[in-house]
Formats: structure tokens, sequence, C-alpha cells
């Protein structure tokens, strides 16, 4: 019987292997440029024609190749990036396997000129369908020039496959952005059909480079990052809230300078971002991480899209409080700490929320008047704050014009007219209280005098008995009452004279269309929203120039993120220069 197994022929494991490494012209493009920064090019040029199915050409002023280098160059697994087995343990190149030149060639018409920093000649060869066509001396500078024509022409269903000239084109210049920030130091340009799409200098810093790829009103409305933990580092630049865009492809994240897509990074920046964003919104980031090579394996997907940690909670925790330090000014598990104690007492101002004044509100709440403002529980413990790290406050600076219909309150500055959705700003301080609160282990109640019984049918008994648990965590003293009643007995000290009835029936609606089950944490979240909307002040008229003073004091102190927890802007500011040229004025 004949061997029904054989070896493969040389171009057809060639042409497998392209498959894997070079899916469309962008793979080509990011194959070749990073060839080039590890040749330590200073400057690289990329030009495509037709969205790259025509033509890509990279240029570069790196080291160059020799003669010899060039046949090996474009054989598979020759490289100059690993010496040994143990070199895949510490990957610091861009490029490792050997097999681009050879997989790129095997697919297109490929010519390669290039020349070292001896005094040999330049060399160029030309190969086509992985077949050498011609090799020979040729007049060229220090680097390399690699053009790819006709790209897929020996695979027609895979150039099938490709989008519009347009669309391959975007994709190529979206990964030129993301090389152009991971090496600030090395100048990019980047044509499309002859059009000069990208161009930037080499540069000192990422921060020039944002500056010089982001149009300002990106610019405007960054914080930059800088976290540490161990040998791992978070560095880079997060939109603020409410500043966002309509998918996860605005954050942008770099692992040792490579540019990777990682499910881990994308939830972390999500769970920062949490109660930030309103929904169907996602961040703005622009995210390096800098660990150990040992401690990341790259070498894990193909197109080396992807990344593997030792640590993988490690570089989540990192991600998580690196960004959501940026944004409110201490990191995501260091919260509870920054409200101290928590619901130590309640302003002046806080107390008006209840609907009257603060003997009014002692109806219901027997509150003690002599208690501090609340500026101290917002502050930071002492020895907790950043050293050196002075906050400028913003809503403070604020002078007050007047009361808008609805829950706006009108102010300005020097520099711009601001417009407060007051309830969505006491929206905020409240949850974050309950957030907070959550993480302490007693959170203060005030007990109410005549405790109010609330009758529910037997659905919306049930989901509220399956989570008295996170209610009493927050302040409130609930107990079942018989089969469908409740006995609520004590609410939190904030809660102030707002309807009791009103809110739960609003919780047990929300109980309902989450579901009485999943996850506890979102639930509780949710829940926190709830509360904190049903309790937010609705109207602005009754408020004193000295309540809303008070209240753009607290905004300051508690360092406020300027969304409500549902993500929605809790201000508008129109510049006065934006007013003018508007109105005609110079």
């Amino acid at each position: 019987m004949a061997n029904r197994i054989r070896l493969l022929e040389e171009n057809v494991i060639n042409r497998i292997a392209a498959g894997e490494v070079i899916e469309r012209p962008m793979s080509v493009v990011k194959e070749l440029v990073e060839n080039s920064i590890d040749a330590g090019a200073g400057v690289i040029s990329v030009d495509i024609d037709q969205g790259g199915k025509k033509l890509i050409r990279v240029r570069d002023n790196g080291c160059g190749m020799s003669p010899d280098d060039v046949f090996l160059a474009l054989e598979r697994h020759a490289t100059s990036k690993l010496q040994s087995e143990k070199d895949l343990i510490s990957i610091a190149s861009m490029g490792f396997r050997g097999e681009a030149l050879a997989g790129i060639a095997s697919v297109s018409e490929l010519r390669l000129s290039t020349k070292d920093d001896s005094d040999s000649p330049g060399w160029e060869a030309q190969v086509e369908g992985g077949v050498f066509r011609k090799s020979n001396e040729t007049g060229t500078g220090k680097g390399t020039v690699i053009e790819v024509h006709r790209l897929f022409f020996n695979v027609p269903v895979r150039r099938k496959f490709l989008k519009g000239p347009g669309i391959e084109a975007d994709y190529i210049q979206d990964l030129i952005v993301r090389f152009a920030l991971a090496f600030p130091h090395i100048g990019f340009k980047f044509t499309e059909d002859g059009r000069t799409k990208i161009d930037v200098a080499p540069m000192n810093t990422i921060e020039e480079r944002v500056h010089a790829l982001y149009p300002k009103d990106v610019r405007n409305n960054l914080a930059q990052a800088d976290y540490q933990v161990d040998k791992a580092r978070l560095t880079g630049f997060v939109g603020k809230p409410p500043f966002s865009r309509s998918s996860m492809k605005s954050v942008l994240t770099f692992v040792n300078k490579r540019s990777v897509k990682d499910r881990l990074i994308n939830m972390a920046v999500n769970r920062a971002f949490a109660n930030l964003m309103e929904r169907g919104k996602y961040p703005f980031a622009i995210l390096f991480i800098e660990t150990p090579p040992e401690e990341v394996d790259v070498n894990v997907h193909p197109q080396k899209a992807e990344v593997r940690f030792m640590n993988p909670r490690e570089i989540a925790d990192l991600v998580t409080d690196g960004v959501y330090k940026a944004v409110m000014g201490f990191s995501f598990s260091e919260r509870s700490q920054n409200i101290y104690p928590v619901f130590r007492g309640r302003s002046n101002y806080q107390a008006s929320y209840s609907g009257g004044s603060p003997a009014e509100s002692s109806r219901i709440f027997p509150l003690d008047h002599n208690v501090e403002v609340l500026h101290s529980a917002f502050a930071p413990p002492v020895g907790t704050e950043d050293p050196g790290v002075e906050q400028t406050p913003y809503f403070s600076d604020l002078s007050y014009i007047g009361a808008l219909p609805s829950s706006f309150i009108l102010l300005h500055n020097e520099e711009e007219l601001v417009i407060l959705d007051h309830h969505a700003a006491h929206e905020r301080l409240l949850f974050d209280e309950l957030m907070d609160a959550s993480n302490a282990e007693s959170p203060q109640t005030q007990t109410l005098l005549i405790p109010e019984i609330l009758t529910f049918n037997s659905l919306e008994a049930r989901a509220l008995n399956e989570h008295l648990d996170i209610l009493n965590d927050s302040g409130f003293l609930v107990e079942a009452f018989g089969d469908n009643d409740f006995a609520v007995k004590g609410a939190p000290e904030w809660w102030g004279g707002s309807d009791l009835r009103i809110f739960f029936d609003s919780l047990i609606q929300l109980l309902l269309e989450t579901g009485v089950t999943g996850n506890t944490d979102t639930l509780k979240t949710e829940i926190y929203k709830s509360m904190a909307c049903q309790s937010a002040v609705k109207e602005t008229s009754s408020l004193s120039r000295e309540e809303v003073k008070q209240l753009l004091k607290e905004l300051d102190d508690k360092n406020t993120v300027q969304v409500c927890p549902h993500g929605r802007p809790i201000l508008l500011k129109l510049p006065f220069d934006e007013i003018r040229r508007k109105m005609g004025r110079k």
C-alpha cells in the first residue's frame, strides 16, 4: 500500500504560514514596520495604493542588510532577533519568528533594496510568489526599502475577502497611529494614493506625539496616567468623563510598546469607568504597560496581537487603579479611604435637601446640627494625600448668576458660562457616598421615630426580601413584617425627609427589571444609582446663594468627576470666546 502521508512542498508551506500571519494589507505593513523599528530606524515612511492591494512601500533609514543577509531574510525562520530557545522567555524585540518576509514574498511580488553601513554596495532582490526572480547590486542609501505589489495575486480567495480600498487604508492608518504613539522618537510618514495622511517628526515624549496626532477637542479632555506597582508601571492618557467615544476601539493599549488587544485590560478599563460613563458610551484611553519581558508571553498569537501575563490579576488591578487615579485623583482600591469618616455628618446644605429647614427635617430624623460641615468628610484622611499635589478648585471659583427652570443653575468664571445640573451633581455626591459606605463595616443609620410599614404584592415582596442585605449595608434598617409587609425602621443619615414609599416602589421596579438573581456587585451598583437619584434634590428654585456655594465647595472637596452615576454630564461649558464669535463680536 502506498504511503498516504508525505511532506508538503516548500512553497505550499510558505503560503500556509502566510495565511496565518498575513491577513490583509495592514498585516504586511505591521510586519515590515516592526522590522524597521528593530533595525534602529529613525524615520519610517509607508506608502500605499488602492488600500495596499496594488502597492505597499515601507522605507526606513535603519541598519540595512548585507547581500548575504538579504538571502537569509527571505527564508522562513531566519531572524537576527533570537539566538537560542532561552531568548523566547524574554522577548524585547518587535519581531522574532523570522516568518514575515518569507510569508509576504510567497503571496505577492516583492522587491527589496537595502544597504548596511559598510563600504559594500547596496543589494536588491525580487521575489514573485515565493520564487527568486532577480538579485543584483543597486545604488541606494543606508537603510531598507521593501515594495509589495499585487498582494494575494496567487491567493484569489483571500484577495476576494478584502474590504474596499478606503477601509483597508483606514486599518493601515490606525496602525501607523499606534506605532507613532508607541515610538515617539521615530518619525513616521504615511501616504495613501499620493496624499499625505500622517507626517510626524521624531519627538522626545509621548505627550508631544499625542498633541501632534490628535485634535484640540481630544487634547483638552485628557488626564495623564502614571501609576506603578512593584515592577509593573502604567502610563498614558485617559479621557476625562463625560468625554467618550462610541466603541472600545478608542482604548489603545500597549504592552512593552507592543500594540495589543487584550480582554483583561479592556475589562479593567471598563471597571475603572463604571458609573462614570453613560450607557452605550466608551472611554478614550492611550495606555502603556511596562513589565519585565519575562513576565509576559508575546508568542501566543500568529500576528502577535495578543499577550498572556504571568500575573493577570496584578495587571488588571494596575490598570483599574491607574486609570481611576488619573480621572479621580486616587486609585480605585483607595476609594473607601478618601471619605473619612463615612457619613460623619450633614452640612447645612445637605440638610436642606429634605425639602425644608433643618428643624423640619428633625421631625423624621433626630439630627445633631452641631456637626462639622462635610468638607472634612470629603477630604482624604491625613497622610493619604499625594505629596506635593494640590487640587485646583474649579467649582468654588464659579460665580452664581441664578436658577434656571428644572434643576439647572447658571454660573460663570472669567472664561466661560457654566450651566450646572443641580440634580445630577447632588446625585453624584450621594452615589459616591453610598459606594464608599458599602465598604464601611457599619454605616450610620438614623432611626425613625415611627417605623413605616410598606405592603407589596407577593412578587414585589420576594424581590425586596432577597436584597435586604444590600439595603441594610447602605444604611437602611428594613425587616420583613409578615408575608408581604416590611417595616422600615431606619434610613441613612443623608436620606432626609424623602418619601420612602416612592423610593421603594422605584427600587422594586429596578429589581424586577434587573432580575432577583445575578451579579451581586452589579445589582448593588444599580440599586445605589436608584437611591441617589431618588434622594437627590429635584428643584433649584428654593436654593439660596449660600446653599449653592456650599454645593460647589463640596464638589471641589470631593474632587467629583463631572458626570452623574449614569454617565450623563453634570455641567455644560460655553466659552465666552465661542459666544462672542457666534454673536459676531471679535
